[in-house]
């Protein structure tokens, strides 16, 4: 199977342990095959620290230049049936090629996020894993490092979720880990499971509480004021930016 959609295809390859499909940026890398779905098939792959979650990522090179592979591993109660298998109903509902979708189209929007590289599925029977090369953010700090550094742009950040919000994205888990800094901008990473709703609503205030509670989380050594008064900074950025 090939199908094209611009500068996407989506093709079948073989796969040990059952059929890969692979959805890739035909201009920014050859067809990918099932190797590169493990971190083992990049030589110089070293796991990717600090942006917490439970999903394994590793900076990996690729044709495309350096990116970051990400595996998709489930939480919770499920985590206790398999960490790494989800049930298979359909391309259309597969983890990795959702979020590569939704990566193009915010793309498309002028939207700071990484640009999709390659989305895998390897399917056996009812089950699937699943994987993303998404291009590397050179020389990035977490949002959360800014904030323990004394140097978050707070209004800065505050202003570019409006821009998201604006456009009716949603994130499903904006933590101070999601959101990266470095010399060309802000970017807003992990978007598996988000979403484009119509417009704004009410769920960008749980998004932001949502953000607001991981920051607390991971800079308990700030003091409280200082994240209460740049907390507030961001948030009338936001609104201010959101009007």
């Amino acid at each position: 199977m090939i199908e094209r959609d611009g500068q996407t295809e989506c093709v079948n390859v073989s796969g040990a342990g059952g059929r890969c499909t692979v959805l890739y940026a035909s201009r920014q890398l050859p067809m990918p095959d099932a190797r590169q779905f493990n971190a083992s098939a990049y030589a110089s792959a070293r796991p990717v620290s600090g942006k917490g979650g439970r999903g394994g990522a590793w900076f990996v090179q690729t044709p495309a230049g350096d990116a970051v592979l990400k595996h998709y591993r489930r939480g919770g109660r499920a985590a206790l049936l398999s960490e790494a298998s989800y049930l298979y109903t359909g391309l259309a509902r597969v983890r990795s090629f959702a979020e590569y979708r939704l990566l193009e189209a915010l793309r498309r929007q002028g939207l700071p996020v990484p640009e999709p590289l390659a989305a895998f599925c390897l399917s056996a029977g009812i089950i699937y894993r699943a994987a993303l090369l998404t291009r590397c953010i050179p020389e990035a700090r977490s949002f959360a490092d800014c904030v323990r550094q004394g140097d978050a742009p707070w209004a800065e950040v505050g202003a570019m979720l409006a821009r998201f919000h604006r456009a009716g994205a949603q994130h499903a888990d904006l933590n101070a880990n999601n959101i990266l800094c470095n010399a060309d901008g802000l970017h807003v990473i992990d978007w598996d499971k988000g979403r484009l709703r119509g417009q704004a609503g009410i769920w960008t205030g749980r998004v932001l509480a949502r953000l607001q509670r991981s920051i607390a989380k991971e800079c308990p050594l700030v003091d409280a004021s200082e994240l209460r008064d740049g907390f507030q900074r961001l948030l009338a950025a936001h609104n201010e930016e959101l009007k």
